[in-house]
Parts: structure tokens; C-alpha cells; sequence
């Protein structure tokens, strides 16, 4: 477990992050810190809920990434499969020792052993805008030889991937990376939040004291700005982009 100190420092580091290159830093110093080789980073953004756009920092051996990506072992990785699901820290050695784990996911953590990625820990990573990131750190060690480290290191590690997750957030925000995440205006979000509960223009008007012609222009200009073919599209991408979400008061 980290000092005060060196969480501190980390903390300040990730906010400090300037582009890829910075969280890619980041990420390294965590993994050394804390008695690990490697590591991988990846997040995906609800852009689109059938291609959302895809971030990976990746310290993970060429040899290893390139055959990960050759096999599509994205779609059976057990690892990224319960960060999905669960918000839970997966230590791979528990995955392993799992006796209802599939074949192929059990495959990719076989090969993975045979790269440099013996033992490590996966953590979940859940944004504000319905991001999903994953932050894992592996080691050439045995699992018997860092089960202790990992265990004890988990706690920092848990806080300290919302603080990477966060400064990669600011660079989406900042224009930093090929994609981005629209802004509504106060009264789009307004329209939007009504239409999603079902509401006709003329409602919407009714409710927010404006003309059904200014809350068809809102609604319009929302769907253009969230690059939406309709209305539904428009109300299904705020949602699953975290726009608009529920009213707490």
C-alpha cells in the first residue's frame, strides 16, 4: 500500500496529464510503483451503441498486442467480459482457478502467461457520460510470488484508476482525442428530457411555457448536434451518453 504522499503525487500527475503520452506515463509510474511490468488501459465511449469509439494506452508487449488483436481476443477476454458486468477488482489468479471459466477465455489467459503476463489485476472503471474503462496491471511474477502485493495494492489502485479515467475524460472534453462529446444547451436538455418521457412538441411546449414551434427547433438542433437521423435516435444517444439522466430533484 502507497504512502499518503505518493498517492498525493499520483493524484497530482493525473491531473496534470498533457494528451496520451501523459496518462500513458501515468499509467507506467502506477504499474512500477506498485511492483508490476505491464499495463493496458482501454475505455470506450458511447459515440454510437453499435461502433463506439475505442481508447487503448497500452504497455502491454508488442509481440503480445499484436497477437491479441490477430486472434479478436477482445470478444472472449475474460478480464474486459467481467469489467462489463462488475465493478468488482478481478485478480486474474481467481479467474484461472475458476472452474466454470469457458475455454476460450481460459485460452486467452494462457497465452497471455506465455508473453510476460503471468499474474495481474483488472480494475473497472464506470464514467459520468456512460463510459466504460478498464485498467489492468500484469507482472512477470507468478501469482504465488504477488498475490499478497496485488491484495495489498488493490485499495490505492481502485482510487487511482478513477484519476486516470478522469484525466482521459478531460482530454475528450478538451478536443484532445478524434472524438468528442456533444454539449446541449439548457433548454435541448430540457426538450430532450420530456421527449424521452414521451412527450409530444406540443406537450413539451406546454410544460416548458414556450411556443411547440421553439421546442421542435430545440429538439432539431439537439438531434443535429448528437448527429441523429430522429427524434428516438436523438433521445436513445443522450442517454446512453449520459446527456440527460435521472432527475434527482
Amino acid at each position: 500500500m502507497g504512502s499518503r504522499t505518493q498517492i498525493d503525487g499520483f493524484i497530482d500527475m493525473s491531473l496534470h496529464a498533457d494528451g496520451v503520452e501523459g496518462v500513458q506515463r501515468l499509467c507506467a509510474a502506477l504499474g512500477e510503483a506498485y511492483g508490476f511490468d505491464h499495463f493496458i488501459y482501454g475505455a470506450s465511449f458511447p459515440t454510437s451503441l453499435i461502433k463506439p469509439a475505442v481508447l487503448v494506452i497500452s504497455g502491454h508487449p508488442e509481440a503480445w498486442r499484436d497477437h491479441y488483436q490477430a486472434c479478436g481476443y477482445l470478444a472472449v477476454d475474460p478480464a474486459v467480459q467481467h469489467c462489463t458486468r462488475s465493478i468488482r477488482p478481478l485478480i486474474w489468479q481467481d479467474l484461472m482457478l475458476d472452474p466454470k471459466i469457458d475455454e476460450k477465455p481460459f485460452t486467452v489467459m494462457q497465452e497471455a502467461r506465455e508473453f510476460g503476463l503471468v499474474s495481474g489485476v483488472s480494475l473497472s472503471i464506470r464514467g459520468s457520460r456512460g463510459e466504460l474503462g478498464v485498467l489492468s496491471f500484469s507482472s512477470e511474477r507468478t501469482a504465488q510470488q504477488t498475490r499478497s502485493e496485488i491484495d495489498s495494492a488493490i485499495p490505492d489502485l481502485y482510487l487511482l484508476s478513477a484519476y486516470v479515467h478522469e484525466a482521459v475524460g478531460r482530454l475528450v472534453t478538451q478536443g484532445s482525442l478524434p472524438f468528442n462529446r456533444p454539449e446541449l444547451t439548457a433548454r435541448e436538455h430540457e426538450c430532450l428530457l420530456w421527449a424521452a418521457e414521451g412527450k409530444t412538441s406540443w406537450e413539451i411546449a406546454r410544460i416548458l411555457g414556450i411556443s411547440e414551434r421553439t421546442a421542435i427547433f430545440h429538439l432539431q438542433n439537439a438531434a443535429r448536434r448528437l448527429n441523429a437521423s430522429s427524434r428516438q435516435q436523438a433521445v436513445a444517444r443522450a442517454v446512453s451518453q449520459g446527456l440527460i439522466s435521472l432527475q434527482l430533484g
